[in-house]
């Protein structure tokens, strides 16, 4: 290994070729982590020189590089291990340097920095050996339009035509925006603090040569034949540089596929190609912190494929594992799918399950799925995503009635454990042990689930059956024990399944809020039976009873907005209208007035209350079955 700090004008200067491998991950840096602080260290240097200032080398960092072994002749090419992010950012400032030199027809100073990023066609084979940095796949097409563009204006222009670039490679186009105008404004003196002095072009061309080519300065590191370069890269990954979980398995797989001659560049577009999109590297929230899509995908998938619970901070050493132990085809005892044995199987299987993993994050309008996973938010848990992927593998396309069967149990085991106020602590070890039992019943769907789940017994683990989940809705003080949002999403269910079949559903609106039907303030409008005046411990008794019975599920509703406090805390016969009045969903007509002795709910005590309870007991028990 071989390391040397050198400036800009050494390592790009002559005919060379920087390959970035398409098993890196894509151009992300951005604005203010990264070209922020860039352009301040430059700007300093800048002025530094301008003022005739003596300064030093700055350092950049440092790029790990791997000399490519090239047919006599050809030029020099070298493997970027460590340190694309620097390199192509370097690439990208220099091209917008470039263009306004070209624009100023400053040939001097165009000729200079297009050395520095364009090797000279006649002493190249092939097309992409012209530039200097060639980066990885996802990122070459905006590249080439930002190096070839010659200014802002022509790239804005030529985007119109290649919408997509401008979306899917914001950061690469977005860099050279950046760096373009805040260049263009430095050399015209719009970002000077004083203006005692007048700077003339040339002399601000030349600063600007001078610290780009000889004070940005990089340690490169040459790898010799016996480094190993993917230890190398794992370790710099190891000690701060932030790479995703999946940025390092891919460099993993590809590296693995380049040493067995795989055809990489195959690979890539039939498997990995679609996970360098936008899509898989947002940030979304799953539990308290926001993670990549694309490394929640790799932690179910392994989780499933494992058949264990793999911890975010493992993802990428429990996937290496997997794969150098998975040529031993018995790793994974499973009568439901072959597992992967080759780098062009595991690959195959990570493009196939991550199709079913986007249909979670872009379910069919109106579908189970978009049902599911919307009851799933207030549920909470992600726990049950291997599972999803299983039956989604299964029974997908194929079987789609089957699938619905299957989200129904799933769904009623997990609503019924909430409502019954069960725990959820061990639900990643649960739903790793549900797929080893689909494994024994050697198929997936929803009799072998349903089969599975009741199997459990104990705290953890047990499918709460008829009895247990009447006792929790009629007896249970759910309005203190659940997150109100978890209430709000049972008596949704609830509303939606008193619908009338013969009209559309019409989607709940966002703003329903839950209302105590017998208020939670009772005491000044809802006076207590008269006869426990003389019995002050059945009085005692009986306020402690409709403190309880006043947080069931028999006595909350759902409105739209919320009532004042003094219609909320009414007697009944002047809260009853307005109840009415305020909500016109299906769950409220259970409080139309009726006339005569047909009305069950002229009078709301505690006697109505546990009555709606059993109703609404009925209702729920088709919504979220046990058989």
């Amino acid at each position: 290994m071989d390391a040397k700090a050198r400036d800009l004008n050494q390592i790009f200067d002559g005919t060379i070729s920087f390959q970035i491998p398409l098993f890196q991950r894509p151009y992300v840096w951005e604005e203010e982590k990264n070209w922020e602080p860039l352009w301040e260290d430059i700007q300093v240097l800048l002025d530094q020189h301008l003022r005739k200032k003596r300064s030093r080398g700055h350092f950049l960092g440092a790029v790990v590089l791997e000399q490519m072994k090239n047919v006599a002749g050809s030029i020099s090419t070298h493997q970027v291990i460590d340190g694309q992010q620097r390199f192509t950012t370097l690439q990208i400032f220099m091209i917008a340097a470039r263009d306004l030199c070209s624009k100023l027809n400053s040939e001097k100073y165009f000729e200079r920095f297009n050395d520095l990023v364009t090797n000279k066609a006649s002493k190249v084979d092939y097309e992409h050996e012209c530039y200097k940095v060639w980066p990885t796949n996802s990122d070459r097409a905006a590249f080439k339009l930002v190096h070839a563009s010659g200014g802002l204006d022509e790239l804005n222009e030529r985007l119109i035509d290649e919408p997509s670039l401008a979306t899917e490679n914001q950061q690469v186009i977005g860099g050279y925006r950046y760096f373009y105008c805040l260049l263009r404004d430095w050399i015209s003196g719009a970002l000077d603090e004083d203006d005692e002095k007048t700077v003339e072009l040339d002399e601000r061309l030349d600063a600007l040569w001078q610290v780009i080519g000889n004070a940005l300065q990089v340690v490169v590191i040459n790898l010799d034949d016996d480094d190993e370069s993917q230890v190398i890269f794992e370790t710099l990954n190891a000690r701060g540089t932030q790479l995703l979980p999946a940025d390092l398995i891919k460099n993993y797989l590809f590296r693995r596929a380049q040493s067995q001659k795989e055809d990489i560049e195959r690979l890539y577009d039939d498997y990995w190609k679609s996970f360098d999109a936008k899509f898989w590297r947002t940030e979304v929230k799953q539990g308290r912190v926001k993670r990549p899509r694309i490394d929640l995908f790799l932690q179910h998938y392994l989780t499933l494929m494992i058949r264990d619970d793999v911890r975010t901070a493992h993802i990428f050493e429990a996937f290496k594992d997997y794969v150098i132990n998975s040529e031993d085809s018995g790793l994974v005892a499973s009568s439901l799918s072959a597992q992967p044995t080759t780098i062009d199987e595991h690959l195959k299987a990570l493009a196939r399950y991550s199709r079913a993993f986007r249909t979670f994050s872009e379910p069919p309008v109106n579908s189970r799925l978009a049902l599911f996973l919307q009851r799933l938010e207030a549920i909470d848990t992600a726990t049950v995503y291997p599972l999803l992927l299983l039956a989604c593998d299964q029974l997908l396309p194929g079987d789609p009635a089957e699938f619905d069967r299957l989200l129904q149990v799933l769904e009623s085991f997990l609503v019924r454990r909430m409502v019954c106020s069960l725990t959820s602590k061990n639900y990643n070890r649960l739903f790793v042990d549900v797929i080893k039992g689909l494994d024994k019943e050697g198929r997936v769907s929803a009799e072998a689930l349903r089969n599975v789940l009741q199997s459990y017994s104990g705290e953890s683990m047990r499918f709460p059956d008829d009895a247990e989940f009447r006792n929790a809705i009629l007896r249970s003080p759910l309005y203190k024990w659940l997150a109100q949002y978890k209430v709000r999403a049972v008596l949704a269910g609830v509303d939606r399944a008193l619908q009338d079949r013969k009209s559309e559903y019409l989607e709940m609106p966002d703003n329903l809020t839950i209302e105590h039907v017998l208020p939670n303030s009772w005491q000044e409008n809802w006076p207590l039976p008269t006869d426990l005046a003389i019995d002050p411990d059945a009085k005692v008794e009986f306020i402690a009873k409709r403190n309880v019975i006043k947080h069931t599920l028999g006595n909350l509703t759902l409105i739209t907005g919320s009532l004042n406090p003094s219609l909320s805390n009414s007697g009944w016969e002047k809260k009853r209208p307005e109840l009415v009045k305020f909500s016109k969903l299906n769950l409220n007509r259970y409080f139309y007035p009726v006339s005569g002795a047909d009305d069950l709910v002229a009078l709301w005590d505690e006697s109505a209350i546990e009555q709606r309870g059993r109703h609404l007991f009925e209702t729920a028990c088709l919504v979220w079955p046990y058989e």
